[in-house]
């Protein structure tokens, strides 16, 4: 009976009118629930809308309503359009709407870090591998005289080691134990090989205390320090002294005393002002906390929630931040675009109404759209690194572009904060950003964050809505002693000395890089320096599988790294030229030792082609193996 308007031609090509009344009769007469299709439909539409509430972007239920709608009104008596006509009308609105909306994903699609489209499906196939010490060393190819050339290097080194590091080395095992960043932080050289090196050498060092720009170990060795913690020494590390005991003389009768402001509070205030160029400013207790505190008064005040950060810039650990490496969680709020790119301007002033902030973290000029320089990373001779033609002038692009789209500009100075000019990066690239982060050195030696901007992207409280609050508060913010230490290094900074010392140090580093590379290239070492003011790297001009090596033949020498090894190095104010002297001295010295035990023999094998090899080995195990336990 429900065929029966429908010739048997039509039933029997298929047509969906007819196939369509084939079900509904056939559910109907096996169930007898024609009468209450209203009543499922409607239950699916709810229950698929209570399925996906919060999964779903609001817009998507807004365009399904719209839709609906729509379709009630056209197919009304009142309006009078049939079914057809209803859609097409719909589908050409939606057209006209899809239209913007899709060039704004292709733009912002062309404009991304490649590796956040990478990273997360690499993340999952990618498989640990390692190279057995059967292979290790002449896994480029070498002949087995440059091989045992090798082996007979690392054993003397890890022999040496034994007698020289040994309340270091015991220190260092009880740590891993309790410590997952120094187990973390102990595997310094390139992946594949962490089954075979941490065997013979253990780079960590326990600290005994700190002599001018030395470190002295826990066996009393001394050396010269280019670790800089981790960015924190600008002033060196006797002044960080002279900071921490002029501070504790002052903080020390208020003691644990939280949640008042002093006069000190009000001194800093007015000193950081001055230096940021901002009314308003908010004490944190970490360059992280700081980044998080900026990006959330940003997304507050401007009531949008996407920021933009670009390719491999580092803004702490916090998740909400961090869209590529080192991060399990990829942030769905944030666009990582490439530096330096016309496109990435074209998407900021394309989803400028979406858009909360646009971060900087100026370091970014040293290494353009990479990750941090390290020696874990470093395969071969492909770091690329050193300070980037035309970056002063992108920055002022950058700015006239936030300014043109109203989207506040946050420059992230924890690193550079002090470091390029008394002033951080806005000093050295005559740019003002419209919210400022700074923390690491500020603190004059004690752990410190800061933001400075305007009273309208400052605000924690809605003007005109009572129950919109911006909750931004930590316990420790604004601790008498951190106070106290910041209030003695931003005096010393103001000081006309000190200012001065600024240019002493550029003219010592200039020397230096330009001596240190003349020697190199004269005695036929492939290493190369570069540096972006007090930053520095070390370039591996010829190809090998070891060049990571170097920072265990330096750290022999008396040259303390962090554990990046060599692909980021620091210099401090209190450098002098003698020191510099000293520094290249032990620089040649490790070249020498590395020369040595054949790590810089030329490779006989292609180096990418057996990279590339090894990989696609490790992926295809990780498929098999995830085949096998599906």
């Amino acid at each position: 009976q429900f065929l029966a308007p429908h010739s048997s031609a039509a039933a029997s090509q298929g047509s969906p009118s007819a196939l369509g009344h084939f079900v509904i009769a056939a559910m109907s007469s096996k169930f007898g629930m024609e009468g209450h299709t209203a009543f499922f439909i409607k239950a699916i539409a709810g229950l698929i809308f209570l399925m996906t509430l919060g999964e779903l972007n609001t817009r998507c239920y807004c365009w399904a309503a719209t839709g609906i709608l729509l379709w009630g009104i056209m197919t009304s008596e009142t309006v009078g359009f049939s079914s057809d006509d209803s859609v097409a009308v719909i589908a050409a609105l939606l057209f006209v709407r899809a239209v913007p909306m899709l060039y704004r994903r292709a733009l912002t699609i062309a404009a991304t870090y490649p590796l956040a489209f990478v990273l997360p499906i690499a993340k999952h196939i990618l498989l640990k591998y390692s190279i057995s010490e059967e292979n290790f060393f002449d896994c480029d190819g070498c002949s087995a005289e440059i091989a045992n050339r090798r082996r007979a290097a690392i054993q003397e080194l890890s022999a040496k080691w034994k007698k020289k590091y040994p309340k270091c080395a015991d220190f260092s095992q009880e740590l891993k134990k309790m410590i997952s960043d120094l187990r973390f932080t102990s595997s310094r050289c390139f992946p594949a090989f962490n089954e075979v090196v941490p065997k013979y050498l253990d780079p960590s060092m326990a600290l005994d205390r700190t002599e001018g720009v030395d470190v002295v170990d826990l066996d009393g060795n001394s050396s010269m320090d280019v670790s800089g913690s981790y960015g924190v020494n600008v002033c060196g590390y006797e002044k960080y002294k002279e900071f921490i005991q002029e501070g504790w003389s002052s903080a020390k009768k208020q003691g644990l005393f939280l949640g008042s402001l002093d006069k000190t509070v009000l001194d800093n205030i007015a000193m950081l002002r001055e230096i940021s160029g901002h009314p308003e400013v908010s004490f944190h207790m970490s360059g992280t906390e700081a980044v998080m505190c900026a990006v959330r008064v940003a997304r507050f005040n401007t009531r949008r929630k996407m920021c933009v950060t670009f390719g491999g810039a580092y803004h702490g650990w916090w998740d909400g931040m961090q869209p590529v490496v080192g991060n399990d969680r990829i942030p769905a709020d944030v666009l990582c675009l490439k530096d330096m790119s016309t496109l990435s301007l074209k998407v900021i002033e394309a989803r400028k109404g979406e858009i909360a902030a646009v971060l900087v973290n100026p370091l970014q000029c040293f290494h353009l759209n990479q990750s941090p320089p390290s020696d874990p990373i470093l395969s071969s001779n492909n770091r690329n690194v050193g300070p980037t033609p035309g970056y002063k002038e992108w920055l002022h692009k950058l700015r006239q572009v936030c300014t043109k789209c109203d989207i506040p500009l946050i420059f992230d100075e924890v690193y550079t904060g002090f470091r390029l000019d008394p002033k951080g990066a806005q000093g050295a690239y005559d740019v003002k950003a419209d919210i400022v982060v700074y923390g690491k050195t500020l603190g004059g030696g004690l752990p410190i964050g800061v933001v400075c901007g305007p009273k309208d992207l400052m605000q924690r409280g809605d003007k005109t809505k009572a129950a919109r609050i911006n909750y931004v508060i930590g316990t420790f913010a604004g601790h008498p002693f951190v106070m106290a230490t910041m209030n003695a290094f931003l005096k010393w900074l103001q000081k006309p000395e000190t200012i001065q010392s600024y240019d002493v140090m550029r003219e010592n580093i200039d020397s230096f890089i330009s001596r240190a590379n003349a020697s190199l290239e004269k005695k036929g070492y492939p290493i190369k320096l570069t540096h972006w003011f007090s930053v520095w790297s070390i370039l591996y001009t010829d190809p090998g599988r070891f060049h990571w090596m170097f920072q265990y033949y330096l750290k022999d020498a008396g040259v303390n790294l962090s554990w990046v090894g060599t692909g980021r190095l620091l210099f401090s104010l209190e450098w002098t030229r003698a020191d510099y002297d000293r520094l290249l001295e032990r620089l040649l010295v490790a070249c020498e030792e590395m020369k040595k035990g054949g790590w810089w023999e030329p490779p006989v094998a292609n180096i990418k082609q057996r990279l590339g090899i090894e990989v696609a080995t490790a992926v295809a195990k990780n498929i098999l193996v995830s085949f096998s336990q599906s």
